[in-house]
Formats: C-alpha cells, structure tokens, sequence
C-alpha cells in the first residue's frame, strides 16, 4: 500500500504554488506531525524567508526527516539545522547511522534506487525533483564520527 501511495504521489506532484513564508515554520511542523515516531531531535533554527510551495516543501522535508529516523539507531537524535546566509537558506538533516552506502552512493537520487527492505526508492529523487523547482539544490555526504548528512541549499527570499 506505501508503494502504491508513494508512485501516486510522485506521479501527481501538485503545480507548485509558490508564496513567502519561513521555511522555520515547515521545519517545525514536520517535526510537531512525527512527535510521536521521532526519537530525540535537536533543532536549531533562525528566520529563514523563502519563496515556496508549502504543500512540496512539507513533503520534501519530511522524506529527509522519515531517512534520518530509518537510517538511525534506536533513540539516537536526529539533528535539524537552519541557516540563513547572504543569499541562501540551508537546511541540514543530520542522523548517526551507518552513513552512505558505496554500492549506491552515487544513485541515491535516481528513481527506484533503495537501501532500505521496503520502500520504492522514491523518496530521494522526489526530494531532489522539489528542491530543483524550488532553483535549490540537494547534497549527501558522510558525517564525520558517523552518519549522513543531507543538505538543502534554497534562494533565500529577498524583501522579506
């Protein structure tokens, strides 16, 4: 049923409508919806404007949040931090697991490519697709001491 759900979402992903807000306050809703199933998270935040479909940018980050939670040992936090510079705003999802895979590495992106026993191996590509309509881009690296970090890198909205 999840892979179903998962192919219909990516296939019907919404004409973007784009309007100001503050990432800060996706962030923390994202975070508020997962209460329940999330272990420890530290959050650090600052105002954040950016110019942005809600709805996209919500799936987005929960995708990378839902990866940092699976890829994680049992209670080990997840780390949330957004920064606003000159003219970007980056957001960076932080976990403690066993980090990138080098079998997959570079094809973490592309559709149907998982690590994971379940799941359809959208969650990536999906999240890289909204960040693109978004002019962002989406990195993954290794953490040092262990894990993954992902980075999402967004225009940072100006007149705000």
């Amino acid at each position: 049923h999840r892979l179903a759900e998962q192919f219909s979402q990516y296939a019907r992903l919404p004409e973007p409508r784009f309007e100001m807000f503050d990432l800060d306050e996706i962030v923390r809703a994202v975070l508020q919806a997962n209460a329940a199933t999330l272990d420890p998270v530290t959050l650090r935040c600052e105002p954040a404007p950016i110019r942005g479909a809600r709805l996209l940018l919500t799936r987005a980050i929960h995708n990378l949040v839902l990866n940092a939670r699976e890829a994680s040992p049992p209670r080990a936090a997840i780390e949330l931090v957004l920064c606003t510079r000159a003219e970007r705003v980056t957001l960076e999802v932080l976990d403690r697991g066993s980090g990138l895979p080098p079998d997959v590495r570079n094809r973490l992106f592309e559709p149907y490519v998982s690590t994971k026993r379940r799941g359809s191996g959208l969650g990536l590509s999906l999240v890289r697709d909204i960040v693109h309509q978004h002019g962002g881009t989406i990195t993954l690296e290794d953490r040092s001491g262990g894990g993954a970090r992902a980075v999402v890198a967004l225009p940072r909205a100006t007149g705000a």
